[in-house]
């Protein structure tokens, strides 16, 4: 039997307020000749499919389109969809029983009441069990624990963490008895974030509203022959142990990490699991120049007259937020084509640079450049702190943007 474990796929995230609907359609394409190449038996995806929990009509049609293309081809045996915390659960879950019934497709975007319904049969040829997977989507709070009056943080973290644990016994309890002893794979899911799991700056991992924040690999069953993990946008393996796994995000989600993107083929004989890392190639160039602006400007140019969209941050050591922004728009001439998405400078600020600005030079800066002045009118220096608050004005740029172009 072979599994395809894929994950954070984000539909309908902006890069920096650009939007990247042409991306994605590559890359589901891309997938969907990987499960007919290579004859994979069940796609698992480990949830946060969209971005938002209010997914416009182009995302809601790319992962409609995908699933009945991959119906049309017959690739898989299952497909089986579980949410993150990134989803909604209703959205999901709408059209589940029909997408059951009629095509095989197990979807699960919030918890079910008891458990063990979430586990899933996969048959092979003779119609017998070959591989059980126990699709446990994101827990939110009410899944694991009822907070009672005076219950202490301390309190509160140990009972979510009971509850995380008592879900997921039922859920390898239920898989057990359906093995029954026999040589079948069982795969579990899961959407949290890992103990000893790195992130990069700003790559789009939104915190957790309730649930339990970090698990350990003792959190879960030693029963699972291939845990399949969601949330964490880099593949790795976790606690050293291979057969626990992020497949990380298709799609590069910032400027920070530039690692290679891949989904997770696993085969099994009898359980063992035989892993096989498949590059997801990006149609997307994503750039960060740094130094002196002498040693940038070169390769600026050649980047400005190049046909395909590249998206490109710059940071300058040596020149002033408004030397900078003048030498861009010189360089540029007014142009929008592979204009750098972020221009910082790295330059010392001095004390003194706090002055009055004229309407003009105001004008001459970006929407970033004003509000990183108002970080250094505010004294706002740390480099973790400005990155928070950056982060959280861009989104909130970007929202208003998209909500510009819908009048």
């Amino acid at each position: 039997m072979r599994l395809l474990h894929t994950s954070d796929w984000h539909l309908g995230h902006l890069f920096h307020g650009r939007r990247r609907d042409a991306e994605f359609r590559e890359f589901l394409n891309w997938l969907r000749n990987v499960l007919h190449g290579k004859k994979v038996d069940v796609l698992l995806v480990a949830g946060d499919i969209f971005d938002t929990n209010t997914p416009g009509n182009s995302c809601a049609a790319m992962y409609y389109d995908f699933l009945s293309a991959v119906i049309r081809d017959g690739s898989c045996r299952r497909i089986i969809l579980i949410g993150g915390n990134h989803d909604s659960p209703s959205f999901l879950n709408a059209p589940a029983g029909l997408l059951d019934r009629a095509f095989h497709i197990k979807v699960f975007g919030c918890a079910a009441e008891d458990p063990a319904d979430e586990v899933v049969v996969v048959p092979g040829d003779d119609g017998e069990p070959a591989m059980i997977v126990g699709a446990v989507p994101y827990l939110r709070d009410a899944d694991l624990h009822f907070s009672t009056w005076g219950e202490t943080p301390e309190e509160r973290d140990a009972a979510q963490r009971r509850g995380f644990r008592e879900h997921y016994r039922r859920v390898a309890e239920k898989a057990e008895s359906i093995r029954a002893g026999r040589p079948i794979p069982f795969v579990l899911t899961g959407h949290f974030a890992a103990a000893g799991a790195p992130v990069y700056e700003n790559d789009g991992v939104r915190e957790f509203v309730g649930g339990l924040k970090l698990a350990t690999d003792e959190d879960l069953p030693p029963s699972a022959d291939y845990i399949a993990l969601g949330h964490i946008h880099q593949a790795q393996a976790i606690g050293g142990k291979e057969h626990i796994r992020y497949s990380g995000s298709p799609l590069r989600m910032s400027f920070s990490d530039m690692r290679e993107r891949e989904v997770e083929l696993v085969e099994f004989s009898g359980r063992t699991a035989q892993i096989t890392p498949l590059p997801v190639p990006q149609t997307r160039r994503i750039v960060t120049f740094e130094g002196k602006w002498e040693e940038i400007a070169p390769r600026l140019t050649v980047l400005r007259d190049e046909a395909d969209e590249v998206c490109c941050r710059v940071l300058v050591t040596d020149l002033t937020p408004h030397r900078l922004s003048a030498a861009l728009e010189e360089m540029f001439e007014k142009r929008k084509h592979n204009y750098p998405m972020i221009a910082r400078s790295l330059a010392p600020r001095p004390e003194t640079e706090h002055k009055s600005r004229t309407v003009k030079e105001l004008r001459s800066l970006t929407e970033e450049q004003v509000f990183e002045l108002l970080l250094d009118r505010k004294g706002i220096r740390g480099e973790e702190e400005r990155n928070t608050l950056l982060e959280s004005f861009r989104l909130l740029l970007a929202e208003m943007r998209e909500k510009e172009r819908q009048i």
